[in-house]
């Protein structure tokens, strides 16, 4: 019977040589899979959702290759994936990548296409397809709860204008409760209809203007002559035409208002007889004393002289 002693080290030795046996089978392996021949593709994603470099890579589920690497070119993730060689991968291929939300070991999976679709030459990019994330589906979620909230909010809200309409509050209130304002406005609308009845019969002159041809053919009439009347014009015809056209008559008519300004100028500075009426106000006295002095005088000469002579020595003084 063995000893403790030897027990111990038998285990010890068993389980030595089972950690090398796992180890000589992970390097046969891994050398395996150095000198086996691959063929690579290439495909282009918006993010990596955790693949990394050796990942497996599976056509429909079933592992046909790993990840070689994956990086940043032109604002996107490239994955260059070494797929064994045989395994067809046909146009219309597309790849994915499919999350594992519990272990965080994603991977490439590339769909099946008919056999009948050439193959894709080596080095091809396949095309690719972006799966939700887990923290995409988080910000969806999130999203998601935002817009329940807002819904929740606008329903409160909604809840509490149709208790005040119903307790009739407000204007819109006081029409749903207040029988006088709905009678007003079943008034009104009446009218409004009874109106209406009136200019489709033609009645009034709105009815008038939308059925009486004749005030139409009037109305038509009467644009296109003023129509003409401002050809006419445009073109420099009569008086208000040269007034618009004519060079010569607004020279002439600026002329003599800038004329007038100087005679006016003049006058306020008292220049000329008109200038001196304006401004000395010793010739204004003189001459209100002088039409005082001719208004006594003819007074005199009526009380002393009989109204048919007083006339006829007024006509021969002209």
């Amino acid at each position: 019977m063995a000893s403790p002693a030897q027990a111990k080290k038998v285990g010890i030795f068993f389980i030595v040589g089972m950690v090398i046996l796992g180890l000589i089978t992970f390097r046969v392996e891994q050398v395996g899979r150095f000198f086996k021949k691959r063929d690579e593709y290439k495909a282009y994603f918006q993010g990596s959702k955790g693949l990394k470099r050796g990942s497996k890579v599976s056509l429909s589920g079933v592992n046909v290759g790993e990840v070689r690497n994956v990086s940043v070119e032109e604002g996107k993730i490239l994955v260059t994936m070494a797929i064994d060689k045989g395994i067809p991968i046909r146009e219309g291929s597309f790849a994915i990548i499919v999350p594992d939300f519990l272990f965080g070991k994603s991977y490439v999976d590339i769909n099946l296409v008919p056999p009948d679709r050439p193959r894709l030459p080596l080095g091809s990019v396949i095309d690719s397809v972006d799966v939700p994330g887990f923290s995409d589906m988080l910000v969806r979620f999130d999203e998601a709860m935002s817009s329940i909230e807002t819904l929740t909010e606008t329903l409160e809200s909604a809840r509490v204008i149709l208790a005040r309409l119903e307790n009739g509050e407000g204007a819109m209130g006081r029409l749903f409760t207040d029988e006088e304002i709905f009678d007003e406005l079943k008034e009104a609308v009446t009218n409004a209809n009874d109106i209406m009845g009136k200019m489709s019969r033609g009645e009034g002159t709105i009815g008038k203007l939308l059925e009486d041809d004749k005030l139409f053919e009037d109305l038509k009439e009467t644009v296109s002559n003023a129509n003409i009347i401002v050809a006419k014009m445009s073109k420099g015809e009569g008086t208000m035409g040269k007034l618009i056209t004519d060079e010569t008559l607004f020279t002439d008519l600026k002329g003599a208002v800038e004329n007038a300004n100087i005679i006016l100028g003049r006058m306020v500075r008292g220049e000329g007889t008109l200038g001196k009426l304006v401004r000395d106000e010793d010739l204004y006295e003189d001459l209100q004393n002088m039409m005082a002095n001719l208004t006594e005088t003819v007074n005199g000469f009526r009380a002393i002289m009989p109204q048919g002579a007083f006339t006829s020595v007024i006509y021969s003084s002209f």
